[in-house]
């Protein structure tokens, strides 16, 4: 499998023969990388962790264009719909699908879920993360989250090898907590840091992450430039 940031919370995850969005916040994105998304000639899913603005992002835009199906939280789900996207797998946590050759178990996150219309407040549903396996990998999403020692039982469970962390601290997890959570309760190979450097608000240091991982390797992603896993 590949792995590319593409800026933010947003990835392309690409095996021989699937590809796969998450968190596709491109456009007011000032980390996408220019001339990315020319880059990508078929997405077969588009996965959504939450409802915030900078996680939908071009969704609706991307579900069109490709023909992309949306995994998402049925709140999610429903929106999308309503704005035209047909292609839906509504989900929750603890529930497992499987698409082509991509299969998404969603599991629990510690955040919240809401889009703002109109200056109104539109319920999402629950925050939540993933665990994508494809092409003989094994991926765990924590999405927007704080530290929570479940996420052992992830571990426990699905057996990730690679994490996207998020390290951008305010609003999610900073460096700090993000290590505890590598070094007692996951284990994992590769740590991919997330969520950080798009706004000044975003102060975690990926870079202090790397020195703080005892159990795993930490690789600071590039936007565009794919990581093999």
């Amino acid at each position: 499998m590949q792995i590319t940031w593409l800026g933010h919370a947003a990835f392309h995850l690409q095996t021989s023969s699937d590809s796969l969005l998450l968190d596709p916040f491109w456009t007011g994105n000032p980390t996408f990388p220019e001339g990315a998304e020319a880059k990508i000639d078929k997405v077969d899913i588009i996965a959504l962790t939450h409802g915030h603005e900078d996680h939908v992002g071009d969704t609706v835009r991307l579900a069109k264009k490709y023909g992309a199906t949306v995994f998402a939280q049925p709140e999610i789900c429903a929106w999308l719909g309503s704005q035209g996207v047909e292609k839906l797998e509504p989900m929750n946590i603890g529930g497992r699908l499987e698409q082509g050759g991509f299969s998404l178990a969603m599991v629990q996150a510690f955040h919240s879920s809401s889009l703002t219309e109109n200056g109104r407040s539109i319920d999402m549903g629950d925050p939540a993360g993933f665990v994508i396996r494809g092409g003989g990998t094994s991926v765990y999403v924590a999405g927007d989250t704080g530290i929570f020692s479940d996420m052992a039982l992830i571990q426990r469970i699905y057996e990730p090898r690679v994490g996207i962390l998020p390290v951008g601290d305010r609003f999610t997890m900073g460096p700090e907590l993000a290590a505890i959570a590598c070094n007692e309760f996951l284990n994992l190979d590769l740590v991919i840091p997330a969520h950080w450097g798009t706004f000044p608000l975003l102060h975690g240091d990926p870079h202090k992450l790397s020195g703080l991982v005892t159990r795993g390797r930490v690789q600071i992603p590039t936007p565009g430039e794919p990581i093999e896993v």
